[in-house]
C-alpha cells in the first residue's frame, strides 16, 4: 500500500513540519539537557490545532501518527507528551458523558487542560483500587510511569472496581492526589515521567468513564492506540537518523572516498531505510482502521514486535556508519554543525521499553492466526 493523506491531512502535515523547524530544531538539545518541561509550547501547538488530533473533526488518527512521526525527527520528548495528551482527550471524547466532555474535550483541544493517560501499575498492595459508596469512589493505590505526570491537569486512570479495570476521570487538584518526583530517564527528557499515588481520593461515581461493561474494549482500544504513537515516534527517530548518518557518509572521505561508496555502509542505510518505511506503512494502515472504528489490537501487536525488534538496532547501525561521532553528545570544535544520534539513540529507548516491557505481543498475534 501507499501513504496517501487528504488535502485537510496534507496541510496539517506541513503544519507539523513547519512547526518542527521553528519551535523544536532549536531546542531539542537543551531540552534534553536542561529535562525541563516545555510548558510554552503546549499554548502553540493547541493554536495550530496539533495538540489532540484524534478529537479534532477531519483529522483523527491518520494525522495524528503522520504528525507523531514528523515531530519525532526533531523532538520526540514533544511528541511523547502529545501522545499521551491525546489519548485522554480521545478517551474523553469517544466514551465521555456529555457532561464529561463539555467539562473537559474543548479544553483538551485549545491546551487549556493538559492530560494523562494512567494505565500501568504493579501487582499487591500498590494496585490502583476502587470502592463505591453513596454515590462516591474512593481510591487508593498507585500508578506507575505515568508520562505527564505533575504537569497534567486532568489524568483519566485505570483502577480496580471489584472485578472490573476500569477508567476514570481525576483532576489533578484532588485532594489526596499526588505526583512523585519525576523519574530521570535516559531518554525523553522533557516529557515528565512519574508515579502518581491515591490517598483516599474521593470523586462522584459520574467521574466513571463508559458504562463499566465496555472497560475491556476501552482499555485494548487505549493500549493499541498508545503502541501506534510510540510506534510513529520510533519509525521518525529512525528516519531523522537515517537522514543524518547518510550525510554524514557522504562527507566522510576513508582512503581517498566518501563511505557512503562502500557496499558496507549502503547496505545499512538501506535497511534503516526500508525497516522504518515498512513500519511507517504498518502504522499509518493500522490509525486508518482506528479512524474507521475497526479494531485493530493485532495489527498494534504487530507494529509493537516489529519495532521492539529493529528499534534500537536502527540506531545502532547509524551510529556505527557516523563512528566516533556518532556517539558524541556534543560537536568537537573542528566539526560544524550537530551531532543528535546519541540523543536520539537515548530517546528510541523510551519509545520501545517503557510502557510495559513485559507485555510480549508475539502471543496475541499467534493467537489470531
Amino acid at each position: 500500500m501507499s501513504i496517501s493523506l487528504t488535502e485537510n491531512l496534507q496541510r496539517i502535515q506541513l503544519s507539523a513540519e513547519a512547526f518542527a523547524e521553528e519551535f523544536l530544531d532549536p531546542i531539542a538539545a537543551d531540552l534534553d539537557r536542561s529535562d525541563n518541561f516545555p510548558r510554552a509550547l503546549i499554548a502553540e501547538l493547541a493554536r495550530q490545532q496539533l495538540l489532540a488530533l484524534p478529537v479534532v473533526k477531519h483529522a483523527g488518527f491518520t494525522a495524528h501518527v503522520a504528525t507523531l512521526q514528523t515531530l519525532s525527527q526533531s523532538c520526540p520528548a514533544v511528541a511523547s507528551i502529545i501522545n499521551n495528551h491525546a489519548l485522554a482527550a480521545h478517551a474523553i471524547f469517544k466514551w465521555g458523558s456529555e457532561a464529561q466532555k463539555f467539562a473537559h474535550v474543548s479544553a483538551l483541544m485549545q491546551g487549556e487542560q493538559l492530560g494523562a493517560l494512567a494505565i500501568h501499575e504493579t501487582s499487591g498492595a500498590n494496585t490502583l483500587t476502587g470502592a463505591i459508596s453513596g454515590g462516591k469512589i474512593t481510591l487508593n493505590g498507585k500508578k506507575l510511569f505515568v508520562r505527564n505526570a505533575g504537569v497534567a491537569d486532568t489524568y483519566v486512570v485505570f483502577a480496580t472496581i471489584g472485578k472490573v479495570f476500569a477508567p476514570i476521570i481525576v483532576p489533578a487538584k484532588t485532594p489526596g492526589l499526588s505526583a512523585g518526583p519525576p523519574h530521570l530517564t535516559m531518554g525523553l527528557r522533557g516529557c515528565p515521567v512519574a508515579n502518581i499515588t491515591f490517598k483516599n481520593v474521593v470523586l462522584d461515581e459520574s467521574s466513571l468513564l463508559g458504562s463499566g461493561q465496555d472497560s475491556p474494549a476501552i482499555l485494548s482500544e487505549l493500549l493499541a492506540a498508545h503502541a501506534l504513537g510510540e510506534g510513529a515516534m520510533t519509525t521518525g527517530i529512525g528516519k531523522a537518523a537515517a537522514k543524518h548518518a547518510a550525510a554524514a557518509a557522504r562527507h566522510r572521505v576513508q582512503f581517498g572516498h566518501p563511505i557512503a561508496n562502500l557496499q558496507a555502509i549502503q547496505e545499512m542505510l538501506a535497511e534503516i531505510a526500508t525497516d522504518t518505511h515498512l513500519a511507517s506503512l504498518g502504522i499509518h494502515q493500522a490509525a486508518q482502521l482506528m479512524d474507521e472504528g475497526t479494531t485493530l489490537t493485532v495489527q498494534a501487536a504487530m507494529v509493537k514486535s516489529f519495532l521492539g525488534r529493529f528499534g534500537q538496532k536502527i540506531l545502532i547501525d547509524a551510529i556505527q556508519v557516523e563512528g566516533g561521532l556518532g556517539i558524541c553528545e556534543a560537536a568537537p570544535p573542528h566539526f560544524e554543525g550537530t551531532l543528535p544520534l546519541a540523543r536520539l539513540f537515548r530517546d528510541i529507548a523510551g519509545t520501545t521499553l517503557l510502557d510495559s516491557p513485559a507485555d510480549f505481543p508475539e502471543s496475541t498475534i499467534a493467537a489470531s492466526l
